[in-house]
């Protein structure tokens, strides 16, 4: 006859060898499964999938997109300040040319790092939302280091589409013309992969939001990039109920002058149950997805 408490120590030995065994991988892979109750853990730079990379430039925003056959795009590149941050991070994934770069609008904080990044790295074609800003020393100083660099720039407009093999890419704003607010300008594109969407919301106030909603914009993703580093005047409890994420991305700094993320926002985020991850609190996140499912990952 098997005493009972001994029973009951094995078992307890036995859960407690299972949860540190767990504990022990997690730091070696880096990547939590947000999807699916097969629980898969992917490596650090599994080209074979959709990686997209929320780069911490601090008060600022770039990502970048890896698609899975090892194309990449560049959506901004930060403040100046922090342009070497975002070529050290190319550097340090081996990539030595960016085939689509986008910049969605000339806030130094998207455009700034442009100006160390570009004349390091091979850029095959730039695209704008094509806004006229002459006077603006960013927008001016723009347009000379594309030029002397030879790098082709072209154009993005609403329903434009860029199409990387099995990735899409839909511009669903600006809509119709520009309004002169270099936010509610901004490109916001949404990017498809198999079932698997994301929303980058670039610097997306409520008047732009509610210019896609109006125009009838399917916005349903997994993913978003939250407009405005979580601004109060972007991400409204409408758009948000259109476009129902699993997952919500802050850009933002530590004890930035703005106060962002602002305190409405995040309570509203948690109030819809979606899990919000902060460059400020987390440092660079990358997500990766094979189509059909999403892990989250704290390492390039």
């Amino acid at each position: 006859m098997v005493d009972k408490r001994e029973g009951g120590v094995v078992r307890r030995f036995n859960i407690y060898l299972i949860v540190l065994l767990i504990l022990l991988l997690l730091p070696l892979t880096g990547c939590v499964h947000t999807r699916s109750a097969l629980s898969r853990v992917q490596g650090a730079s599994d080209v074979r999938h959709l990686e997209v990379h929320f780069i911490d430039v601090g008060q600022g925003e770039a990502i970048l997109i890896r698609s899975p056959s090892n194309e990449t795009i560049l959506i901004d590149a930060g403040p100046l300040s922090s342009g070497y941050k975002v070529t050290h991070y190319l550097e340090k994934l081996n990539i030595k040319k960016i085939d689509r770069m986008i910049v969605t609008h000339m806030h130094q904080d998207h455009a700034g790092g442009l100006f160390h990044f570009l004349p390091q790295l091979q850029v095959e074609t730039l695209y704008d939302n094509g806004a006229d800003l002459s006077g603006n020393d960013i927008y001016e100083e723009y347009l000379i280091i594309v030029r002397s660099l030879g790098i082709q720039r072209k154009t993005l407009k609403f329903g434009d589409r860029l199409q990387l093999n099995d990735l899409t890419l839909d511009v669903v704003s600006p809509i119709d013309k520009l309004s002169g607010d270099l936010n509610a300008d901004s490109i916001v594109i949404r990017l498809r992969y198999g079932d698997i969407n994301f929303l980058l919301a670039a610097d997306l106030t409520k008047n732009g939001e509610k210019k896609i909603m109006d125009k009838g914009v399917h916005l349903k993703s997994h993913v978003l990039k939250v407009g405005h580093h979580g601004a109060c005047d972007a991400t409204s409890e409408t758009f948000l109920d259109a476009v129902r994420p699993d997952i919500a991305v802050l850009t933002v700094s530590k004890e930035n002058r703005f106060g962002y993320p602002c305190k409405e926002v995040l309570q509203l985020l948690k109030k819809k149950n979606i899990r919000m991850i902060r460059t400020d609190l987390f440092g660079t996140v990358v997500i990766r997805s094979d189509g059909n499912q999403i892990w989250i990952c704290d390492n390039p």
